[in-house]
């Protein structure tokens, strides 16, 4: 099944969620997403079996956020002022 095939068969859905053994295409390792204060993004299913996340929600939002602010100007970047934020000072 192509990912286009797929998509159309799931368009009602409210989530996709795909399971597949991965295997690093380069050396033997990869980098699973992860926290500094919390460390690797574990948890347990229901049956016990151990998981980890390759990418969360979380670490998506926290890279995005890395390209929408401007560190030198001490604001978003020049295309994102004007829309609305909350800065926690």
């Amino acid at each position: 099944m192509t990912i286009s095939e797929l998509l159309t068969a799931q368009a009602n859905t409210a989530r996709l969620a795909i399971e597949a053994e991965l295997t690093p295409v380069q050396g033997t390792r990869f980098q699973a997403t992860g926290f500094p204060d919390l460390g690797p993004a574990r948890y347990q299913r229901p049956d016990g079996t151990e998981m980890l996340l390759v990418e969360s929600a979380q670490s998506m939002a926290n890279r995005l956020e890395s390209l929408c602010w401007d560190d030198a100007a001490g604001d978003v970047v020049e295309p994102l002022r004007g829309m609305p934020y909350i800065k926690v000072v």
